[in-house]
C-alpha cells in the first residue's frame, strides 16, 4: 500500500513537471533593426524551430488596415522584414504539432505513434501558439482578432506606464489566466473574473504571455490542446 502511494505521488509530480515543460517555451515576436523575428525560448535563451510551423500570419498598418508582408524563413526560424512598410501590428499562428509526455520525457510525436513505440504515456496533446507584436498604436488594435486564445491591449502602451489587457479564450474572458512577463518561468499575476489585468511596463522589450490547456475533441493523437499566446512590443 505504501509503495503504491509513493508511486502515485511520484507520478503526480512527474505529471505536473511535464505539464509545465510542454508549455515552458515562450513564443513571441521581437523587433531588431528592421526585422521582426519570431522567437521561441525564455528570457535570454532562445532555441531554433522548424519555420514551416509558422502556419498563418496577418499584418496591419498603423491605420489598422490589413497589408501583405511575406515571411522569410531561415534554417531554424522565421522573420518579417519591414522594407519601408508602415507596420502597426503582426499576429502569428504557430502549430507546434503533437507532443506526448512519457515516463522517459517529452516526445514530439502523436499518441498513436508513441503507443506503437512502446512508450508509457502520461499525457498527450497538440501545441498551438499565437504571438502578437505591436509596432505602432491604433485604437483598432483593441479589437479581438478571434484566435483561439488572445491577449488584447486596451490602451496605448507607448505613452503609458501601465497597460490594461483583456485575455480571451474561445472568444470569452479567460478568468484567472496565469500571466508571465518578459519570458519568465515564474507567473507574475492572474487576470480577474472579467479576464482583465493591469501590467506595469518597463523600458525596452515587454513580453506578456498566457498559457493553458483544454480538452481535445475526437483526436486519436492528443488528449488535450496546449495553448499559449503572447503580446510583445518595444517601449522607448
Amino acid at each position: 500500500m505504501l509503495r503504491k502511494l509513493i508511486f502515485l505521488n511520484i507520478l503526480l509530480v512527474l505529471t505536473f513537471l511535464f505539464s509545465l515543460s510542454v508549455q515552458a517555451h515562450d513564443f513571441w515576436i521581437e523587433k531588431k533593426a528592421e526585422k521582426f523575428f519570431i522567437i521561441s525560448g525564455h528570457e535570454n535563451t532562445t532555441e531554433g524551430y522548424n519555420p514551416d510551423r509558422v502556419r498563418k500570419w496577418i499584418v496591419f498598418d498603423s491605420k489598422g488596415r490589413s497589408i501583405k508582408v511575406n515571411l522569410s524563413k531561415t534554417e531554424d526560424g522565421a522573420y518579417f522584414s519591414e522594407n519601408g512598410k508602415d507596420i502597426g501590428l503582426i499576429n502569428v499562428f504557430f502549430d507546434n504539432k503533437y507532443w506526448v509526455k512519457t515516463t522517459e520525457g517529452w516526445k514530439n510525436i502523436g499518441k498513436r505513434e508513441a503507443l506503437k513505440s512502446g512508450y508509457q504515456i502520461i499525457e498527450s496533446g497538440r501545441s498551438y501558439k499565437f504571438a502578437k507584436f505591436l509596432n505602432k498604436w491604433n485604437d483598432k488594435f483593441t479589437k479581438p482578432l478571434k484566435t483561439k486564445i488572445e491577449i488584447i491591449p486596451l490602451n496605448n502602451p507607448f505613452n503609458s506606464d501601465v497597460l490594461r489587457v483583456k485575455v480571451l479564450l474561445d472568444g470569452n474572458p479567460f478568468r484567472e489566466a496565469p500571466i508571465f512577463l518578459n519570458a519568465s518561468h515564474e507567473e507574475s499575476l492572474k487576470t480577474d473574473l472579467d479576464g482583465m489585468a493591469s501590467i506595469q511596463l518597463q523600458k525596452g522589450r515587454n513580453i506578456i504571455s498566457v498559457t493553458t490547456k483544454v480538452p481535445a475533441k475526437n483526436d486519436p493523437d492528443g488528449d488535450v490542446i496546449y495553448l499559449r499566446a503572447s503580446l510583445s512590443f518595444i517601449k522607448e
